[in-house]
């Protein structure tokens, strides 16, 4: 498969993002107006635009009208903060964003590799989308890459989640198909984005990511969905709290 074209106002931004970590701008001060900047990288003046309006959204910089742009941070706050400690707060966590099928749905044998790295019986069958999700709070940007694989028995719940993106695929699944989730095992490793999530999530192909894959179990304890969630490093934080056991437990 052909490898898609970067679009270039990411490599400018991208130049610039590291003449900010590295100091060359300073927090305060601004960067080089948009005509400087087009003769510097070569590039149109809307490309420019493109490359600036993207540091904006990620909270690099502030642009104000007859001023220009301003460096605001060098280490941008990350874009989406899971904070839960059960069931019920994942949950809530869906309210804060909403899914965007991107992809044909399909039928998925695991291979090996895949099987490995979802902890799923080799050769078992499943149906698999995948898409973004998008923070409500934050506007348009997505921060999350995911791909979802659900018990064939299920095929219908895709549907569901078209129809009603601001849930967890799980819930849909207790609230159409009265299957009762119990359980959710939870891994969380580094990862690398590929072309295709890197694409979608405007980031850098084989850039650092962190993925956390979740296996639903329902009351028999088989796993009736499980989904694989790749984020960008910049863009997730993950809290959880630990309490020490009362003496005698």
């Amino acid at each position: 498969m052909s490898r898609k074209p970067r679009k270039l106002y990411l490599d400018v931004a991208n130049r610039l993002v590291k003449d900010i970590k590295e100091g060359r701008y300073v927090t305060g001060s601004l960067l080089p107006t948009e005509h400087e900047l087009s003769a510097s990288f070569g590039v149109s003046r809307q490309t420019v635009r493109s490359a600036l309006a993207y540091l904006q959204e990620r909270g690099y910089i502030s642009r104000k009208k007859a001023v220009g742009s301003r460096v605001k941070s060098a280490n941008p706050n990350v874009l989406y903060r899971q904070t839960y400690n059960s069931i019920e707060e994942l949950v809530r966590v869906a309210t804060e964003a909403e899914i965007r099928i991107n992809l044909s749905i399909n039928q998925k044998v695991l291979d090996k590799s895949t099987a490995r790295k979802l902890e799923a019986p080799l050769g078992s069958r499943w149906i698999c989308f995948s898409g973004v999700r998008v923070p409500r709070r934050h506007g348009k940007q997505p921060t999350s890459w995911f791909n979802v694989y659900i018990k064939r028995d299920y095929e219908e719940i895709i549907a569901a989640a078209e129809a009603y993106p601001d849930e967890l695929i799980f819930t849909l699944l207790e609230r159409e198909f009265g299957v009762d989730i119990v359980e959710i095992r939870q891994t969380i490793s580094v990862a690398s984005l590929s072309e295709e999530a890197a694409e979608a999530l405007e980031a850098e192909p084989n850039s650092a990511g962190l993925s956390i894959v979740r296996h639903f179990k329902d009351i028999n304890g088989e796993i009736v969905e499980i989904s694989e969630t790749i984020y960008p490093s910049d863009r997730i934080s993950i809290s959880s709290r630990i309490s020490r056991a009362s003496p005698g437990y």
